[in-house]
């Protein structure tokens, strides 16, 4: 109704929300809704098949070569959707869509377990928003159970008092999913409560 009415940006974002929703069961139908609004095709979601098959940030570039601009946000969401669900390795699909910056996908996919946190810290080396990188790192890590580097990203990402704060939405995050055990060891290292 939102895309028939005008609002497709609107659509497509609500479309977004609901695909994180446990066991969604309209999954192929929200995808289809947000494919309409980055005006995707069935050849593009062939090409997707392809790159899931063979991934390479060459392809990548590729793809996205002549994606209209005022279609490119939402183009790059629905990518990244179809591309996790049909089990895209999950390194190489964190490089490349962040190619161009951070946007809400990173924090899923950093969520997801299926990106290996050194390939996000590796993500924001010489990057001023370094911080928020290791902040997703340590999400990443916190996914697969990893407690030793979920503490030494947070506490990395702590450590430049002018950039810290940029990891803030991570801490939260890890915070409020932490165990006692967890929370005590930020506490200890200074990490803030955000």
């Amino acid at each position: 109704m939102l895309i028939e009415n005008g609002y497709g940006f609107e659509a497509a974002t609500t479309a977004n929300v609901a695909l994180h929703r446990p066991e969604c069961e309209d999954r192929e139908a929200l995808l289809d809704a947000i494919g309409e609004v980055a005006q995707t095709s069935e050849a593009w979601v062939e090409a997707l098949r392809e790159f899931a098959r063979n991934p390479s940030e060459e392809r990548w570039d590729e793809l996205f070569r002549f994606a209209p601009e005022e279609v490119f946000y939402q183009r790059l969401r629905h990518t990244i959707a179809t591309l996790t669900a049909l089990g895209c390795e999950g390194n190489i699909l964190f490089r490349c869509a962040t190619k161009d910056g951070m946007t809400s996908d990173a924090f899923d996919l950093a969520r997801s377990g299926i990106v290996d946190p050194a390939t996000i810290a590796a993500r924001g080396n010489g990057s001023p928003a370094r911080s928020a990188w290791l902040g997703l790192a340590a999400q990443a890590a916190f996914a697969r159970g990893d407690r030793w580097n979920t503490v030494g990203y947070l506490r990395e990402a702590c450590r430049d008092d002018e950039t810290a704060f940029l990891a803030w939405a991570s801490i939260s995050e890890i915070r409020e999913e932490a165990d006692d055990e967890l929370k005590a060891q930020l506490d200890a290292l200074d990490v803030p409560l955000a």
